[in-house]
């Protein structure tokens, strides 16, 4: 098994208060994720939520705090994620950003949500 990353990026704009971003996760085994932001959610003074849903619109993840998704400190690189252990089943997902009311000022809040899965590599 090899760990790979897939980076799922979103921006809410000013003025707005929600994005989406669909998206195909590599087939393999996802075991986490952490978002990474540009910072600008922690001055909006807005409650800041992020969702994740298959392609039939169930929620693998239903709309928590951004600080849900963010990576923790520990002791391995992989165990700081968020854990999510599913297969991805080469399905569509979709998440969800939102806030409480539109952002205001003039920066964009910038979203990179990293995902970590396994696949098997053969070599050749």
């Amino acid at each position: 098994m090899r760990q790979i990353q897939h980076v799922v990026k979103a921006i809410i704009r000013p003025g707005e208060s929600n994005t989406s971003e669909n998206f195909k996760l590599p087939i393999g085994f996802t075991t986490g994720v952490a978002v990474y932001t540009n910072g600008v959610e922690k001055t909006a003074n807005v409650m800041t939520t992020i969702e994740m849903k298959d392609d039939n619109s169930i929620a693998i993840v239903p709309a928590v705090h951004i600080d849900n998704w963010r990576q923790m400190s520990a002791g391995e690189y992989e165990k700081s994620f968020k854990p999510l252990n599913f297969d991805t089943g080469n399905k569509d997902y979709s998440l969800i950003f939102a806030l409480e009311e539109p952002l205001s000022g003039v920066v964009p809040l910038k979203f990179h949500v990293v995902f970590l899965y396994n696949n098997t590599i053969k070599k050749v």
